[in-house]
């Protein structure tokens, strides 16, 4: 009985520490690619992100925050434009060792604006998947990340893919 009451307590004294290891801050940069009608409209450009990831603790299941500046270039007689964006993902981690693959898929909200006077900025829903690595241990570490994203516009989708590197911690 002894026994059983010191392991309980135990167990019980190592759950918040093992639920407060899942939580992961996340920052990144890389390159913002326009595809299909998005991208005969604009050019290559560049991303910044910022994240806060929430892993389940024992289930390779985590619930991941993120939002993101995307500067694309100018195309022919086009301007140039950028995107804020927000998206909320679910994260499947896969098995690995050093490695961590994952992929993720999710929902966002693209804010759009061009680089011309007096348009203003419209704002769109769309969705995401995505292909990445985590590596490192004890809670710091890097990721590599490709994305797809679909924003819906009334005047047809506009897609594009993000290859990204960070650190999280």
């Amino acid at each position: 009985m002894r026994r059983l009451t010191l392991f309980a307590a135990l167990v019980l004294l190592s759950v918040p520490a093992a639920a407060a290891a899942q939580v992961r801050l996340m920052a990144g940069a890389g390159l913002s690619t326009p595809i299909g009608d998005f991208g005969d409209a604009a050019e290559a450009g560049w991303h910044g992100m910022a994240g806060l990831q929430l892993g389940v603790p024992a289930i390779p299941i985590a619930l991941r925050a993120d939002g993101g500046y995307h500067k694309f270039g100018q195309a022919a007689a086009n301007p140039s434009s950028s995107m804020l964006s927000g998206a909320l993902s679910l994260v499947l981690n896969l098995p690995g060792v050093g490695l961590v693959p994952y992929i993720l898929g999710g929902v966002g909200s693209y804010r759009t604006s061009l680089d011309v006077a007096g348009v203003d900025a419209v704002s769109d829903s769309g969705f995401h998947g995505a292909f990445g690595v985590n590596i490192g241990a004890l809670g710091f570490g890097g990721f590599g990340e490709v994305r797809l994203v679909n924003v819906s516009r009334s005047s047809g989708d506009a897609r594009f893919v993000t290859a990204t590197l960070g650190l999280r911690l």
